[in-house]
């Protein structure tokens, strides 16, 4: 299980402070600037310094950070902010869980794939907990 913190633009001030904090570092940051351009989704100038994704290790959990900034993705209010994180290499399981998150619940992202990994979705079950879903396998 994996945790995953949205905030609105201060993603890189948050990981600063988490790795005074925590005595840690981070270990991969993504900006919007450095994902694969898209004419269809073109990122604005003001949030390509913004943080795509990054991640680091505190209390031996996995923790991931998130900007959203305005026109990416859900809007963001605090509260809603914070995810669960579902990570395996069983596609069948992957399957499974999702789709029964998803009875009652929201799908804001159908699973499929994307440029970071097999299969990706994410849902809102009927409880308002928000939940990604991370398919790895690697290629044998």
């Amino acid at each position: 299980m994996e945790i995953y913190l949205n905030f609105k633009t201060e993603a890189a001030e948050v990981i600063k402070f988490y790795e005074k904090v925590f005595d840690t570092s981070t270990t991969s940051i993504m900006t919007f600037g450095e994902m694969p351009e898209d004419p269809e989704h073109p990122v604005a100038e003001e949030a390509k310094d913004l943080i795509l994704n990054a991640s680091m290790i505190i209390e031996g959990t996995y923790v991931m950070f998130s900007d959203v900034p305005e026109g990416m993705g859900l809007p963001l209010v605090v509260g809603n902010n914070v995810s669960l994180v579902v990570s395996t290499d069983d596609e069948d399981k992957i399957e499974r869980e999702f789709n029964l998150l998803a009875e009652g619940g929201n799908v804001t992202m159908p699973l499929g794939p994307t440029f970071w990994t097999k299969k990706y979705g994410m849902v809102t079950d009927k409880f308002g907990i928000n939940w990604m879903f991370s398919y790895y396998k690697e290629d044998v």
